[in-house]
């Protein structure tokens, strides 16, 4: 059997990849990997030595658990000891509330901004940005004496009432989202009797699905990790972030009954690691999209 060969054919080279690129290559992944094993093993240290008991970890706190399911324990132990129930329920209510009370807020100024012509409306822009240039940690102390009072010291719901300033990094970016929406749509709503109230709900609300739901887990996971806020004007009102540390000072404290108990605190660091690391499981390509990509299609 004959086979035309055809002369005029192109012919694909395959280029080999020089050696020295290959070995730069290696080298990469093994610094990468070594970089990945230091961030991953402080925490299986962490899981594992929280399945010991206080004289366990004292004798080797490198070696395995013998027990580990005896000494899982731990877990249910730091609720009853602790108070952990509370503090965790706390850092729900702050950490759930918070985020979604500010995002509402900022979401009604930017509505009211992008689609309203008034006086002082620049005025209004710059409102929001110089928080966000200029320090302001030097106002802690008045803004403490402040909280005092007007009796919002110390109480859940008065620190929930700090979120409704309606202004910050999310104004600009609901502001800037509503500015490109058609006003069409305004337009035809109104024809057909719709109020502002129904216009903001209905039809440019839900336009902010996607950027709310990424700021407000980005939210969530900053005061989660907050400490200086609870610390501060929450003293009777701990949550985990705090209440870690008030643990740790039981556990290293000499004269304390839960001196040198160090897997029962690590078993209550990773309880309040727990709750971010499935959130940010379940979201990371958004989180990530809108971190890197600004989360707004034009």
């Amino acid at each position: 059997m004959n086979v035309a060969i055809n002369k005029n054919a192109p012919v694909r080279v395959v280029k080999k990849k020089p050696r020295e690129h290959r070995v730069t290559l290696a080298v990469l992944c093994v610094i990468y990997f070594v970089y990945a094993a230091t961030l991953i093993f402080p925490f299986l240290w962490l899981v594992y030595n929280s399945m010991k008991n206080k004289i366990e970890f004292s004798a080797n706190p490198w070696g395995f658990p013998v027990e580990p399911i005896k000494s899982l324990g731990n877990f249910g132990k730091i609720f009853s000891e602790f108070n952990l129930g509370s503090m965790f329920l706390n850092s729900i209510i702050l950490s759930v509330a918070m985020p979604l009370i500010n995002l509402f807020f900022c979401a009604c100024t930017a509505y009211a901004y992008a689609l309203h012509d008034f006086k002082g409306k620049h005025v209004l822009y710059w409102v929001a940005m110089i928080p966000m240039l200029v320090n302001i940690t030097g106002t802690l102390p008045s803004q403490y004496n402040l909280f005092v009072k007007i009796g919002i010291f110390d109480s859940i719901p008065g620190i929930l009432l700090t979120a409704t300033n309606g202004f910050g990094f999310a104004f600009l970016l609901f502001g800037s989202v509503f500015q490109n929406i058609s006003r069409t749509y305004h337009e035809a709503a109104e024809i057909d009797g719709a109020g502002h109230w129904r216009i903001f709900l209905q039809i440019y609300l839900p336009q902010l699905s996607a950027v709310f739901g990424a700021q407000w887990l980005l939210g969530f996971i900053g005061i989660w990790n907050d400490y200086m806020t609870p610390y501060l004007y929450l003293p009777s009102h701990q949550t985990l972030s705090v209440g870690i540390y008030y643990i740790s000072t039981q556990v290293t404290n000499g004269f304390s009954q839960f001196s040198g108990d160090y897997p029962k605190l690590f078993a209550a660091m990773i309880i309040s690691i727990v709750p971010v690391v499935a959130l940010f499981a379940a979201f990371q390509k958004k989180i990530m999209s809108f971190s890197m990509g600004g989360g707004i299609k034009g």
